[in-house]
């Protein structure tokens, strides 16, 4: 019996060939990062490669007849239900959506899924690719927040930002410029259109910064005015840098700043150093600017009219040049100590070029002059001061030997008659002789020590308060210190001011007073119980010669007000807690 034999051989070989084109294919797609997958009309998975797994954590017996939808985020179930529908009924679908990852992680992919047909046109199913969008997401986030940061930057900065492509001349925006314009566009407006934003007479400026920026590649750096839609004119600070490419201008990109602001600062400023030149050049008193090393920085036209030197010279010498009086060192030391909240007094002799010696008060401080601390120094020709002080003290000198010698004749005789006779009337020439005494002592007072300090030191004012009080005739009165103030002040003059103080008190201040010496906010005060003296005649009280008694010599308050005036000092009159006088030094710098 003949059995009958069909050879298979070439089916076989093609059934081993296409289960290895399979075994190929499926390891290609297990290799893919992107996700490979098949699925029915329902969204049952059909097939699909390792990265599936991998991302969601199932295992294939898990995968195996899982709907796709329960792979995404709960919020993604109608869309991905949405695009199923889209592929059976177009053909193809492209979509975004979050893939749930084993540990919860939401994964934004892109998915892309394409109908599958039988070569009679029958559905298949849907075959698809997942590509993971995280990092092209962190980018659009980076790019994002980078884009939202210049944009607040610009706003914050008050900066727009521009960008013109030469070969088109197309140009580029940014937000903030179009607010800071105050200009409404579509896009960006041309060249010429960009251009016209500025005023007629400053538009060929910044056109021709930008032709030669082109031209020659260089930056620029321009300003131009505008003229808002409200009408309003502002300025704006154009800067423009090229790009290059091969040696030539691709674009042109820049910022632009709004500076009306500094505008209308730089025109106060220049205002306001013209008013103070011409304030400083109108004074009739000598003005320097000195830099803290002696450096004259400016000179006023008194100045110059004074010292006989041009303004060139003046400004290439230092106050050492022509100060005949002070040392060198002590010059440099004035400078370099010059007090912040106070103002420096000195008295010196500046020598003019031809030689003159001309006496000078200068008052110096410091002040902000363009922009760093320096010293103003204004100086006062006391030329005149000093010759009445010669004559004065010419004065003193007849007071002193003049007068004192035939009262002293007097007063000698006046003795050997009270050792003769007792009489009330050789007693009212004794009282006399005594007034005349203090008289005398007083006017020398004033014309030997004038309105010069000297040797400032720090002093303790209640110790003395009170050894002043030992020197002064006190009868009855009474002291009360009540202040632990230690103050800088020329240790004589001080004296003095507290004797004439304690002595004008315990004078008018009736039987057995109470004198207080205590602390106000910037000083120290001395006040009495007696009766006062009437508001309206406390500005004269600081005057030579003024008395309420018949036995003052009107010179006390006055010796101290010119005491208090060398000082710096400011001395006020007014009524005491007892209805008194109570006599206020302020304006005192308290040490430690």
């Amino acid at each position: 019996m003949f059995s009958k034999f069909q050879d298979v051989t070439d089916r076989v070989q093609r059934q081993q060939k296409l289960a290895k084109e399979r075994a190929f294919t499926e390891q290609a797609l297990d290799t893919l990062d992107d996700v490979f997958y098949v699925i029915d009309a329902d969204g049952t998975l059909t097939r699909w490669n390792e990265r599936v797994g991998d991302i969601t954590g199932y295992s294939d017996v898990e995968l195996d007849g899982l709907n796709a939808r329960e792979l995404f985020a709960e919020d993604d179930h109608a869309r991905i239900e949405d695009a199923i529908r889209t592929a059976i009924d177009t053909g193809d679908v492209t979509i975004e959506a979050a893939v749930l990852s084993a540990s919860g992680e939401q994964i934004p992919h892109e998915l892309t899924g394409k109908r599958l047909t039988d070569p009679h046109g029958e559905f298949l199913g849907i075959v698809g690719v997942g590509r993971d969008l995280s990092e092209r997401k962190e980018r659009e986030a980076e790019l994002r927040f980078v884009h939202d940061l210049l944009d607040r930057t610009e706003r914050i900065a008050d900066v727009g930002g521009w960008e013109i492509d030469t070969e088109t001349d197309e140009v580029f925006w940014t937000e903030h410029l179009f607010d800071m314009l105050g200009v409404e566009y579509e896009n960006a407006p041309s060249l010429e259109e960009a251009l016209n934003v500025y005023l007629e007479e400053d538009r060929p400026h910044v056109a021709s910064a930008i032709e030669d920026a082109v031209a020659a590649g260089e930056s620029f750096d321009v300003e131009a005015r505008f003229q808002r839609p409200d009408g309003e004119i502002r300025w704006l600070r154009i800067q423009g840098e090229p790009a290059l490419e091969d040696g030539e201008v691709v674009t042109l990109r820049g910022a632009v700043r709004d500076i009306t602001d500094y505008k209308e600062r730089e025109r106060d400023l220049e205002q306001a150093r013209r008013e103070y030149e011409e304030l400083f050049n109108g004074m009739n008193d000598t003005g320097w600017v000195l830099d803290p090393d002696g450096t004259i920085l400016a000179v006023n036209d008194a100045a110059v009219e004074t010292l006989g030197y041009s303004r060139e010279e003046i400004l290439s010498m230092t106050p050492h040049d022509f100060d005949a009086e002070t040392p060198d060192a002590e010059i440099s030391r004035l400078i370099a100590d010059m007090p912040e909240d106070e103002t420096q007094v000195i008295e010196t002799v500046h020598e003019t070029k031809s030689g003159e010696r001309v006496p000078i008060e200068i008052s110096s401080s410091l002040i902000s002059y363009e922009g760093r601390t320096v010293v103003l120094s204004v100086g006062r020709d006391i030329s005149d001061r000093k010759q009445r002080e010669e004559q004065l003290e010419r004065f003193a000198s007849i007071v002193s030997h003049d007068l004192r010698n035939p009262l002293n004749v007097a007063q000698g005789n006046l003795d050997l008659a009270q050792e003769d006779c007792d009489s009330d009337f050789l007693d009212q020439v004794a009282r006399a002789h005594e007034r005349m005494q203090t008289l005398i002592a007083d006017l020398l007072t004033l014309a030997h020590e004038g309105n010069q300090v000297s040797d400032l030191e720090t002093i303790d004012l209640r110790a003395l308060a009170e050894d002043c009080w030992q020197t002064v005739e006190t009868a009855d009165a009474t002291l009360q210190v009540e202040t632990n103030l230690h103050i800088r002040a020329d240790r004589s003059r001080l004296k003095q001011l507290l004797e004439n103080l304690f002595r004008n008190a315990v004078e008018h201040g009736g039987e057995a007073p109470t004198i207080t010496i205590g602390d106000h906010s910037s000083g120290f005060y001395i006040a009495d119980d007696g009766p006062g003296i009437p508001p309206t005649e406390r500005e004269q009280a600081l005057e030579t010669g003024y008395s309420t008694t018949t036995d003052g010599t009107g010179l006390g308050l006055s010796i101290a007000n010119q005491i208090a005036d060398a000082h710096n000092w400011e001395i006020t009159l007014t009524t005491s807690a007892d209805d008194g006088l109570r006599v206020e030094i302020s304006n005192i710098n308290e040490t430690e």
